[in-house]
C-alpha cells in the first residue's frame, strides 16, 4: 500500500515538473523532469505502465502538441521490457535499452544535448532510488 502512495505522489510531482518545463525551459537548461519521473516508474517497475504510458501521452501533447514525440517510443520500450522480462528474466540491459529507447527522440526534437543528458541522469538517479526503495522480504534464516 505504501508503494502505490509512493507512485501517486511520484505522478503528482510529474505533473509539477510538466509545469517547471513549460514555465522555465526558456530561461534555464534543465532536464524534463516529467520526464524523467515517469520514465523511472516504469523501469523500477513495469507494472506501472497502464497508467504511466497515457501519462506520457500528456507530457508530450502538452509540451510537444503532439503525441507523436516520446510516446510511440515509450511504448515500445515498455513492450521491450515486457517481452524481455519474460523471455530473459529481469535485468539491468533491457531496462538500460528501454531508456534509451524511450528519451533518444528527445534529441531529434530539438531539445539539445545538455537537456537530453540531464534527463537521462535524472531518471537514472530516481529509478535507483525507486529500485532500491522497493519492499523486500525477509527470511529467518533457519
Amino acid at each position: 500500500m505504501e508503494s502505490n502512495i509512493r507512485y501517486y505522489i511520484l505522478a503528482g510531482a510529474a505533473l509539477l515538473g510538466l509545469f517547471i518545463n513549460m514555465s522555465f525551459s526558456w530561461l534555464l537548461v534543465m532536464p524534463d523532469w516529467s520526464l524523467s519521473i515517469l520514465l523511472a516508474m516504469l523501469l523500477s517497475q513495469r507494472s506501472t505502465w497502464y497508467w504511466v504510458l497515457p501519462l506520457i501521452g500528456l507530457h508530450d501533447y502538452l509540451l510537444f502538441c503532439s503525441v507523436w514525440v516520446v510516446f510511440p517510443f515509450a511504448v515500445l520500450s515498455a513492450l521491450l521490457l515486457m517481452y524481455a522480462d519474460v523471455s530473459l528474466a529481469p535485468g539491468q540491459y533491457q531496462r538500460w535499452a528501454s531508456l534509451l529507447l524511450a528519451c533518444a527522440p528527445l534529441l531529434f526534437a530539438d531539445v539539445g544535448w545538455l537537456p537530453w543528458l540531464l534527463t537521462v541522469t535524472l531518471t537514472v538517479w530516481i529509478w535507483s532510488y525507486l529500485s532500491v526503495k522497493r519492499e523486500k522480504v525477509y527470511v529467518e534464516p533457519t
